[in-house]
């Protein structure tokens, strides 16, 4: 029995001393070599969520205008313009002026800024003064022209826009007297009398309110109107132009 123990000892030895060679004897890279296991398949990506669109904000900003809120302008607000180069935020159709507690009205509407309706007021109201004070009548109406228009100026090709294109200008060929009497371009300007004296007045009065004041005297594309404007000269806008 005690034999048997010993043999079966040796021959477990033995086994293990082969295995043991064996295993020595191999590659390194046999040894080391990392189990070929399948990589798992590429997924495409996932697209990334469209965010959805905000709505744009409705509401439209505008800027009120005292002349237009306290009375002295009549007329209302309107939508933005905005047609490529031109517009204004905020424009005004106007269509009289309250003075010495009546109403001049305007031969057609007129489409203003706040700066220009402004303006515009103020000079009516003390022409009309001055019509009191020269003839014992008042104004009834003035006969406008072109207000709002988008072009560039004296309507040439090329150029810088028209104050005209802002609604910042107006075009105006005379007015009418309470009493009947038409004061007109461009008769107005060169016949001596009472028409010349008013018409005049209403330029020299121009020139303290507006920015620009062109007639007749000039040049040749106004000599049937009074072009008057609150357009911007000099470097701090203070610059003014009377012809």
């Amino acid at each position: 029995m005690g034999e048997v123990t010993q043999l079966t000892t040796k021959t477990f030895v033995v086994c293990c001393a082969i295995c043991f060679s064996l295993v020595t004897s191999l590659p390194a890279q046999a040894q080391t070599a990392t189990p070929n296991i399948p990589l798992p398949i590429a997924r495409p990506d996932r697209p990334k969520p469209t965010p959805t669109p905000q709505r744009a904000n409705s509401v439209t900003y505008q800027a009120a205008c005292p002349v237009v809120m306290d009375g002295r302008a009549i007329g209302k607000i309107s939508p933005p313009l905005q047609d490529n180069s031109c517009g204004t935020q905020s424009p005004y159709v106007i269509t009289g002026v309250k003075s010495l507690g009546r109403t001049i009205t305007l031969s057609s509407p007129v489409i203003f800024n706040c700066s220009m309706a402004t303006a515009f007021v103020e000079w009516v109201g003390e022409l009309d003064k001055q019509v009191e004070i020269k003839t014992n009548s008042t104004l009834a109406k003035i006969n406008v022209g072109t207000s709002y228009a988008c072009r560039r100026r004296n309507n040439e090709k090329t150029g810088k826009i028209s104050e005209h294109g802002f609604a910042n200008a107006l075009d105006l060929t005379g007015f009418e007297l309470e009493n009947g009497e038409q004061i007109e371009l461009p008769t107005a300007w060169t016949d001596p009398g009472t028409a010349q004296t008013l018409i005049k007045t209403a330029h020299k009065l121009a020139c303290q309110n507006f920015t620009t004041v062109l007639g007749p005297d000039a040049n040749p594309l106004h000599f049937d109107h009074l072009h008057l404007d609150m357009g911007c000269h000099g470097k701090t806008c203070t610059y003014l132009i009377c012809e």
